[in-house]
């Protein structure tokens, strides 16, 4: 296999590879924090041509694979990205040692190999039982404001949020995004202990993967601060399903 010809079978495992992580965690990306992960990934081939003993090679990998990630996703706490890495790495393994399989049987060449490798993925994703049990609650939200701006979100279904605004009879969902301007007027909820006010506005539409286009949905804004979510769904929204 020629160099040109390496970098790109590289280029094209590492965006399938992290194509199917965000799949799997149900997340939204924007598209240039993926293309500039897949081209971090490249870094590891540089490795091949300098002389490195192998803790160091092992040492390297991490590092770019953690700075991927970083890229990928974001940090948000260490929970989420021990999480996220560690998928990453599931996935890695998976597909490096079913293609590696495959080429060492000499059944198939990389050509074909790059052929199967989705098939290869949607087979890891089909048979991860367990790990759509963890992740299935997650879904991506896209908020459409009034001002012609998306807001895209990584939502959260919450049983303990059933919220409905008593003015318009529509399904509070509740984010924690700032500088927002919108029209607000106030919900008034029952916290644990007290009654209280939420700041709420009504978007133009919310799409949210999975339950599709809503537009009986109020969006609340607070102040605290969510861990590996952005959006705390309303359990309501599921009634219509």
């Amino acid at each position: 296999m020629y160099i040109d010809e390496f970098v790109i079978f590289n280029l094209i495992i590492d965006y399938i590879i992290l194509k199917t992580l965000i799949s799997l965690l149900k997340i939204n990306v924007k598209r240039y924090r993926l293309i500039l992960s897949v081209l971090l990934g490249e870094l590891s081939i540089v490795s091949l041509f300098i002389s490195i003993n192998g803790l160091l090679f092992i040492l390297f990998k991490m590092i770019n694979s953690i700075i991927m990630i970083c890229v990928l996703v974001g940090y948000n706490d260490i929970k989420t990205f021990i999480k996220n890495i560690t998928y990453f790495y599931i996935l890695s393994f998976f597909l490096g040692g079913s293609l590696f399989y495959l080429k060492s049987s000499g059944i198939i060449n990389y050509k074909i190999v790059l052929l199967l490798i989705p098939i290869i993925m949607n087979i890891y994703k089909y048979f991860s039982y367990d790990l759509k049990n963890i992740i299935k609650i997650k879904y991506k939200v896209m908020i459409y404001l009034n001002n012609g701006k998306i807001l895209y979100l990584n939502g959260l279904m919450d049983t303990g949020n059933t919220l409905t605004d008593p003015y318009n009879n529509k399904k509070v969902i509740i984010i924690n995004s700032k500088n927002l301007k919108e029209n607000f007027y106030y919900v008034p909820y029952r916290g644990v202990d007290n009654t209280s006010l939420i700041k709420c506005f009504n978007p133009k539409k919310v799409y949210i993967d999975g339950i599709g286009e809503r537009k009986d949905v109020s969006v609340g804004v607070i102040n605290k601060r969510f861990i590996g979510f952005n959006c705390l769904l309303n359990y309501k929204l599921m009634e219509d399903l």
